[in-house]
């Protein structure tokens, strides 16, 4: 009977990690559409403070205070995708590198792409 509940043990681990996988892949499917949203919103705030900067050349007016407002929030756009990346990265386990950004395997001594050192 003993290799029954051996088979039984082993089994169930295999779901247990199966469906923990899953739930990684979907919800690292999540956060890369969160990202896609972010740099979409950032595509637009950029097309707009291009219009605005040419409409106040053309007219003449200051444009420096919405100047301002648009790079805040492309700041605050690009600081939400830095985090969400870093939450991707949480569940793939891996590092990215601190020169080109590439993601590296979290045992990993050098960059795979530039050969940078990894720091954690």
């Amino acid at each position: 009977m003993t290799t029954f509940e051996d088979v039984v043990s082993k089994a169930k681990s295999v779901a247990e990690t199966a469906g923990k996988k899953t739930s990684d892949f979907i919800e690292v499917t999540k956060l890369r559409l969160d990202v896609a949203e972010l740099e979409r919103e950032m595509t637009a705030i950029f097309e707009g403070l291009g219009r605005m900067v040419y409409d106040a050349k053309k007219s003449g007016e200051d444009a420096s205070s919405l100047v301002d407002d648009c790079v805040e929030r492309l700041d605050e756009c690009q600081s939400q995708i830095d985090t969400l990346r870093r939450t991707i990265d949480e569940y793939r386990y891996a590092v990215r590198c601190k020169t080109c950004g590439l993601p590296n395997p979290d045992d990993a001594v050098y960059c795979k792409k530039c050969g940078a050192k990894i720091e954690r």
